[in-house]
């Protein structure tokens, strides 16, 4: 038994931050009893993951989830050297994996599988895919030292990403916490969409942002600025004032107001499907892409400027002029009584 809690210790990552559903007496209890089966679900996000584990938790035959780390030894020769890749899922459609050279021999790829897949509903459309050499005797990159750096590229791209993402959530609450909102908006509609319709919707969320992070940066002007009008409505040519103002390099001012030109392309053909009602040709993809133009762009434009200028008290009008009406009531109405 000892060996057995020492192996499921292993799995767990007891000397690493593993997200787990199970505690590590259950899992060597599991292993004890059961032959026990896995799959690799690759690029699942954390929210998918509970919510997958949620789904398959009341099942007989589903013992729980465990996050795969490709540095942990154990998870290599575990999961990732001993279960093959069988399929992806790109969009709304399946893709069967197969090796093509066989296929110069002998047609080799799982009909029935196909079929079944098809047949299943599950995906919109299920297609073959070459994998080539990978997982093979002649892939020379299946082996632990490959898979380490896989797992120490990710904790640098989220080390990475993480401290750009969070410096953009802290200085837009800065600006006006309503930035926060509509951002917030935008990534909800976009993680708790169920059809294409509300996926449509997450480009509107995104206007109103790069709106309202113009009127931030520069509040509309009644004259034009560089030949163009800075009103209201035009708020991709206050988001280029802004550029031009605050950068000195023509290097750096072209490659950022091409970023901007990008969000707005990418925001006006969402809305156009929308519009026209085409919500089936937008897709997660397309909008996830928008989401990330969304941010890079926010980072950038937000970074041009140090922090600790003028405080903008315009969020917060509404909250101090019913404060100070309240104040002025209550201080007008022991004059009133003592008239009565």
């Amino acid at each position: 038994m000892g060996s057995t809690e020492a192996a499921a210790n292993s799995v767990l990552g007891e000397h690493w931050a593993v997200w787990s559903t199970f505690l590590g007496p259950d899992l060597a209890k599991h292993i004890a009893s059961f032959d026990v089966a896995g799959m690799v679900v690759e690029s699942l996000t954390p929210s998918d993951a509970r919510a997958m584990h949620i789904r398959l938790k009341g099942a007989e035959w589903y013992l729980g989830a465990v996050q795969v780390r490709p540095e942990i030894p154990e998870h290599w020769a575990v999961f990732l050297k001993s279960i093959p890749s069988r399929f992806r899922i790109f969009e709304d459609s399946l893709y069967l994996f197969h090796r093509g050279y066989e296929l110069e021999v002998e047609d080799n790829r799982d009909y029935v599988e196909c079929r079944e897949w098809e047949v299943s509903g599950l995906a919109s459309s299920v297609h073959w895919e070459d994998s080539g050499a990978r997982e093979t005797i002649f892939d020379p990159y299946d082996n632990m030292q490959h898979f380490r750096r896989l797992g120490e590229a990710d904790e640098l791209l989220h080390g990475q990403f993480s401290s750009a993402l969070g410096e953009t959530l802290m200085r837009c609450s800065d600006l006006d916490p309503n930035l926060t909102q509509r951002l917030h908006a935008a990534l909800k509609a976009f993680e708790s969409h169920e059809t294409a319709e509300e996926l449509a919707h997450v480009s509107l969320s995104c206007r109103r942002f790069t709106e309202k992070l113009a009127d931030c940066l520069y509040p509309p002007r009644e004259e034009k600025v560089n030949g163009r009008k800075v009103g209201q409505a035009e708020y991709r040519n206050r988001l280029w004032a802004y550029i031009a103002e605050n950068v000195t390099s023509d290097t750096t001012r072209e490659l950022l107001i091409a970023n901007v030109e990008d969000l707005g392309k990418r925001i006006d053909r969402l809305d156009s499907l929308s519009n026209k009602g085409l919500h089936s040709d937008v897709s997660s993809s397309g909008v996830n892409r928008l989401l990330l133009s969304l941010l890079v762009a926010a980072h950038d434009l937000i970074s041009l400027r140090p922090p600790g200028g003028a405080f903008s008290y315009k969020p917060y009008e509404t909250t101090i002029r019913v404060f100070m009406e309240e104040v002025l009531h209550q201080e007008e109405r022991p004059s009133q009584d003592a008239e009565e």
